[in-house]
């Protein structure tokens, strides 16, 4: 379960996600590797076990994050470890080979309805690219995407998109049927509303750093920043990534994007540190 969003603060766009999981995982230091396409190099966020990544940023400006969707029927969707890592290589190639925080949403709506084939992903997700929406890297965009299998006759895919202020998620949906109910996992809805609160207050990077150490519900599961004594029974924060990229000044050279981030800790223990393409 993890905490995601997207804050524009003047030319800046900031994209994060606060990753928390039950098992003890080893996370990766952030690679730069080799983009195709119009794509140079990218900058890869990595686990031990996993193909693809679960967060990135390229020096396009096109940046990805993803959450786990939690619905009333969760149980009813089984994954198999090939779908898994085919998942998981799109996420990688959102931000490996597109220029363009739109077409790198299409690829992955494209892989969720097709998986490259005639079979739909079988299994909701829900996932946030940010980025530019034109070639000449001027209009910001952040493009947030519900995925929910045979969603009862209505569109499997739905969207929301952002240009200015904020958005954030956590592991329940908004727009898709069937979302897991508050009794049943109370803590996705109490880390949504105040991450909400949060950037409401301070729509800016600082407040995106006050939200990933947030403990306003304690050192529990509760938190944004989360913490337990029940290690390998309850979620706890074991990695962050706050990605900057900021629209290009001509004739001014491009900056080029910026990585914060943490891994193996949580940001209030684990101080972020800084990965530069």
């Amino acid at each position: 379960m993890c905490t995601i969003g997207t804050v524009f603060d003047g030319e800046n766009i900031h994209t994060f996600k606060q990753c928390d999981l039950i098992p003890e995982t080893k996370f990766n230091e952030p690679v730069k590797r080799k983009g195709f396409n119009q794509v140079d190099s990218y900058i890869a966020m990595t686990r031990e076990g996993s193909d693809g990544v679960w967060a990135g940023v390229n020096d396009a400006g096109v940046a990805f994050v993803a959450a786990d969707s939690y619905s009333a029927t969760a149980a009813n969707y089984a994954v198999s470890s090939k779908e898994s890592k085919a998942l998981f290589r799109v996420y990688e190639t959102c931000i490996s080979s597109y220029a363009s925080a739109r077409d790198a949403a299409k690829s992955l709506i494209n892989f969720y309805k097709t998986m490259g084939g005639s079979t739909p992903f079988p299994a909701p997700d829900i996932s946030l690219i940010s980025g530019w929406s034109d070639a000449e890297k001027t209009q910001a965009i952040s493009i947030f995407i519900e995925y929910m299998p045979n969603p009862y006759n209505q569109d499997s895919i739905r969207t929301i998109e952002r240009s200015n202020g904020f958005f954030v998620s956590t592991n329940h949906f908004r727009l898709q049927p069937n979302a897991v109910n508050y009794p049943a996992n109370h803590s996705t809805y109490l880390r949504l509303n105040r991450a909400e609160t949060i950037l409401q207050s301070d729509c800016s990077k600082d407040g995106i750093e006050s939200l990933l150490r947030d403990q306003y519900y304690g050192q529990t599961e509760l938190s944004i920043c989360r913490e337990t004594d029940y290690i390998g029974t309850e979620f706890r924060t074991q990695a962050t990534a706050l990605f900057t990229v900021t629209k290009h000044k001509e004739p001014k050279e491009p900056k080029k994007p910026v990585c914060d981030y943490q891994i193996n800790g949580n940001p209030k223990n684990n101080d972020l540190r800084n990965k530069n393409l």
